[in-house]
């Protein structure tokens, strides 16, 4: 086929791909109209050299392998994808409906002739490698054993080794030393080993070179792999919101809570900040050698090092061990919520409704504010020294079960409001019902319901907000403009009115979602998608979370994907990607 054919079939093959949008659609019919039926009829079919593009393919190989599952770096198995919905993926990386500056670089260089794209796409089309996606997310049985015998040899090595790194659930004051409880084998022993080889430089750890015998390191490894995952209160200086905001840099490896799928990548979440700060840097500046690490942190600010570290160590860790026995046909995150929340009964009362003053109700209000406040508690942006200690060590789908029983509670009317003006106060609270709605029954997600909530919290947070304590553009202005009798008058209205259960959707189990949400386009089971769609089954746990997490914040652009996700609880995205990835 001559190069104009094959520039042709690619402007095609890339305009009507899932990815792009609808108008280019409508270009890419009159572009097929210019050319014979013949050309028409093989728009779909494989365009290039398959093995000119095995050539090409040493560019994509450090992330998707030569046999194109090799998911290193959270990038996706690609190894039999449709042609067509591959080169519009590559494109999408330029148009900016895509984000990753790694794969932007490289489409751009071989956008520059587009016979390039056909070829590596043809390539890794034509191969036929078998997905394994549950593999990627599952340490492996084979590299260490996971006997008693074997944990018993560890646990007396590892005596060694709590000096630094601590015993059990124990710290000592390294806060740049790592917690090495529930890290994979696959991490571990490689890491350990830099430290015997010299390829990565400490004082402390250099005693290893000499002390620890092969089979010693994986004994020790198999003894921090089966411990129970450990989070400490050490968050850092940085401002975990905007280190959020940052992580996405950091997701396709690490993911988005810090858990890391792959075995091969360390877990970040609940690590001190002090130590991930360190960590950050030596990759920066060159100390520690691995070329993706030093490519994104090359340019990284002091600040947004801080920030990245103060995120993920208020993060929750989870046992990889564990995670790979879970059973995701046990969709339960309702009851989970109401488990954990067994702890918040003694302030907030049985269900969230509380009994006592001072004291919020967390029954009527919305998932997505019980979420936020929560998160803001343990994060500190919100100052209460008993509900920091009580929710520090909750990761972010753990608040969100949480979130998902109060919200399904039925409110209570359990206290008298105090003896206020309550005529005064409904006056006042005209300018309150703009943001929490008409009788104090919020139909914003995000802001809450006030209605028969407790009045003596109500004051309290209006003047907390009036003094700065709080902070809340929407908030502040307001709050600042009123005397202490018109707060006592108005949070007294408020707290007279009767509260009404948020309409909640609750998170379907994942054979429900897939069922109802993405079988039509991609198939039963992900197994046999639409043209132009890419297929699920077997696909990375990894890179289907961060996906999916794009598509729903948009920073992913395809309007279908984006409306179906927008809904999608964390829960519900982590059940469908295991779910998937199972396949």
């Amino acid at each position: 086929m001559n190069n104009s054919i094959v520039l042709v079939l690619i402007t095609a093959i890339a305009l009507t791909g899932c990815d792009i949008a609808d108008e280019k659609k409508v270009v890419a019919d009159k572009v097929r109209q210019v050319y014979d039926k013949t050309v028409a009829d093989e728009q779909h079919l494989p365009v290039g050299n398959a093995e000119t593009g095995k050539l090409i393919s040493a560019k994509c190989a450090a992330c998707h392998g030569m046999d194109g599952v090799l998911a290193n770096h959270g990038a996706p198995f690609i190894a039999g994808l449709a042609q067509d919905y591959m080169v519009s993926a590559m494109l999408s990386y330029t148009d900016g409906s895509r984000k990753n500056e790694q794969m932007k670089l490289v489409v751009e260089n071989l956008k520059q002739k587009p016979e390039l794209i056909a070829n590596v796409s043809a390539y890794y089309a034509s191969l036929k490698t078998p997905w394994k996606g549950s593999n990627v997310g599952n340490p492996s049985t084979g590299m260490v054993s996971l006997s008693q015998e074997d944990i018993d040899a560890g646990a007396a090595i590892a005596t060694g080794c709590n000096n630094c790194h601590g015993n059990k659930r124990n710290w000592t004051e390294y806060q740049t030393t790592p917690v090495l409880a529930a890290m994979t084998p696959e991490y571990f022993i490689p890491a350990l080993q830099s430290y015997m080889s010299g390829n990565r430089k400490h004082d402390a750890m250099k005693i290893f070179r000499t002390s620890i015998k092969e089979k010693e390191v994986k004994q020790l490894a198999a003894y921090y792999a089966v411990q129970p995952p450990i989070k400490l209160s050490l968050p850092g200086n940085g401002d975990a919101k905007a280190g959020e905001r940052e992580s996405g840099v950091c997701a396709g490896c690490h993911n988005i809570d810090g858990n890391a799928l792959n075995p091969d990548f360390p877990s970040l979440a609940g690590q001190p900040a002090e130590y991930l700060i360190k960590a950050m840097k030596d990759y920066r500046d060159g100390h520690r050698k691995d070329p993706m690490m030093t490519d994104v942190m090359r340019n990284l600010q002091d600040k947004t090092i801080a920030d990245l570290a103060a995120h993920y160590a208020n993060q929750y860790p989870e046992s990889p061990l564990q995670r790979a026995k879970m059973d995701y046909s046990k969709f339960d995150p309702v009851g989970e919520g109401g488990r954990i929340a067994g702890s918040c009964d003694s302030c907030h009362g049985k269900n969230g409704n509380s009994v006592k003053a001072g004291i919020p109700s967390l029954t009527g209000l919305n998932v997505k504010y019980l979420v936020s406040a929560t998160r803001d508690y343990r994060d500190g942006a919100r100052k209460n020294s008993v509900m920091k200690k009580m929710v520090g060590a909750l990761g972010d789908t753990d608040i969100e079960k949480v979130a998902l029983y109060y919200a399904t509670q039925s409110p209570l009317s359990g206290k008298k409001p105090p003896k206020t003006d309550l005529a005064a106060g409904e006056k006042i609270s005209s300018g309150c019902i703009s943001c929490h709605g008409e009788s104090g029954v919020s139909t914003t997600p995000g802001t809450p319901s006030l209605a028969g909530q407790d009045a003596g919290y109500l004051a309290a947070a209006t003047r907390a907000y009036a003094q700065g304590a709080r902070v809340n553009a929407s908030m502040s202005g307001p709050a600042k403009g009123l005397k202490p009798n018109e707060i006592a008058d108005v949070t007294g209205y408020f707290a007279s009115l009767h509260a009404a259960k948020p309409n909640t959707v609750l998170p379907l189990p994942p054979q429900f979602s897939i069922a109802k949400k993405c079988s039509h386009c991609h198939g039963e089971d992900g197994r046999n998608p639409e043209h132009g769609i890419p297929r699920l089954a077997g696909q990375s746990e990894a890179y289907l979370v961060l996906a999916i997490k794009e598509y729903q914040e948009e920073s992913r652009k395809q309007h279908m994907m984006n409306a179906m996700s927008e809904l999608l609880s964390l829960v519900e995205i982590k059940a469908i990607a295991a779910y998937y990835a199972r396949q």
